[in-house]
């Protein structure tokens, strides 16, 4: 319920910021969208490490909301169509899926084998655009891919390094999360466009 405001508080911060000023109608939209934004992912926040302090998840949801975003910052990959949808579903991702998953045991091979999936799939798969922000610029997405890659062997170092089994899993399981939101079957899955930008630019030249 509290995402149907937001569009309307958004309105009325932005009056506020505004107030003692003439602004036009595409500078208002602008700055409403950005306190939007804002206020969808405060929202979010709130809600995802609330429900983890409910559960006693505090520290393993941190984990795994910073190895996925680590990768997630140049990989990109799936969002949510929806506010609420986008926070039911990092609820599930940072707090219902640690919780089942923090008691489990890898093995050494279980963990190189894991590793090696992710890094695999990040160094094939990544970028992934959506359809709002499809890719066109091939050399962005180059550097983008390579960036990626590095960030990913950055979060599986620190898999190497801790001692503590629980905190490797909570990495491993943030990585294993990006990998799943760039990875075709999972577009496929959700019957989400994927290579946005091939498509787009077909449409293009087919209108010329």
């Amino acid at each position: 319920m509290f995402s149907l405001t937001v569009p309307n508080m958004a309105a009325k911060i932005t009056r506020t910021i505004f107030r003692d000023r003439k602004v036009d109608e595409d500078r208002f939209a602008i700055v409403k969208y950005g306190v939007e934004i804002f206020l969808v992912n405060v929202t979010k926040g709130i809600t995802v490490y609330l429900a983890a302090a409910l559960l006693g998840m505090i520290w393993q949801t941190l984990v795994v909301h910073l190895s996925y975003l680590m990768i997630r910052r140049h990989s990109f990959g799936l969002h949510a169509k929806t506010s609420l949808g986008c926070t039911i579903t990092s609820v599930v991702m940072f707090v219902v899926l640690p919780y089942f998953v923090k008691d489990v045991q890898l093995s050494g091979w279980m963990i190189v084998l894991i590793s090696a999936l992710i890094l695999l799939n990040i160094a094939i798969f990544s970028p992934s655009d959506t359809e709002n922000m499809p890719l066109f610029n091939a050399r962005k997405r180059h550097k983008l891919r390579l960036k990626s890659f590095f960030n990913t062997l950055v979060v599986l170092f620190f898999v190497q390094i801790v001692s503590h089994e629980d905190i490797k899993v909570m990495i491993l399981l943030g990585a294993c999360l990006q990998m799943l939101l760039i990875h075709p079957l999972t577009y496929r899955i959700f019957r989400r466009r994927y290579n946005n930008y091939e498509t787009v630019q077909k449409e293009s030249q087919r209108n010329e």
